[in-house]
């Protein structure tokens, strides 16, 4: 037992900032969860440096696999039935126009304010994007009610990280996305019913 704790503290330490390494190395070392102490921190703190490498490459335009983006997270990954083998950006009107009526599931913040899962936000990033172009609004900062203004801070959070995107690219991406994102964000998934 000690060779292996010692075999996936070494993997995860030489990985560095090697995206693919790091993921198979953080996949490798999952046992490590179940033991206290400091290799388990190890693991923990590679896991942030996976998910801050993550967000950098979509950020950048770079594509992340739902693999990736799982083991970042550190769950196993979970595959949308809607998956297809290609996308068409010209299915983007038409799901652009769906997109917010689904079902999306609540994420509770302090003070009572909630917002959506990520998926939710990336979606409306590219939309606002793929129509609008780079963000050039102030970033919000109180709600209406008073607090911090959550939802408005995730939105334009997740479409500033676009900056220079091109139109087209950010459709394709949307069209994509759309169709990937793991059942789970929703309370239903409604996708199936939605016709380019």
């Amino acid at each position: 037992m000690a060779s292996d704790i010692g075999g996936a503290v070494a993997a995860l330490q030489a990985a560095g900032e090697d995206f693919d390494a790091l993921i198979t190395a953080v996949g490798k070392a999952k046992f490590l969860d179940e033991i206290p102490g400091e290799d388990r921190q190890k693991l923990r703190a590679a896991r942030t440096k996976l998910r801050k490498l993550l967000a950098a490459r979509e950020a950048g335009g770079g594509t992340v696999s739902a693999g990736a983006a799982a083991a970042a997270a550190g769950v196993p990954a979970e595959k949308s039935p809607h998956m297809k083998t290609s996308y068409d950006a010209v299915e983007f009107d038409t799901l652009a126009d769906v997109y917010e009526g689904l079902k999306w599931r609540m994420i509770s913040k302090p003070g009572g304010a909630t917002v959506k899962p990520d998926d939710f936000y990336r979606l409306y990033a590219l939309q606002q994007q793929a129509s609008q172009g780079d963000n050039t609004t102030e970033r919000p900062m109180w709600a209406e009610k008073g607090g911090l203004d959550f939802e408005g801070r995730a939105r334009w959070d997740a479409w500033a990280a676009l900056k220079g995107l091109a139109s087209e690219e950010a459709k394709l991406r949307f069209v994509k996305l759309f169709y990937e994102f793991p059942p789970s964000a929703l309370y239903s998934d409604t996708r199936g019913g939605v016709t380019a």
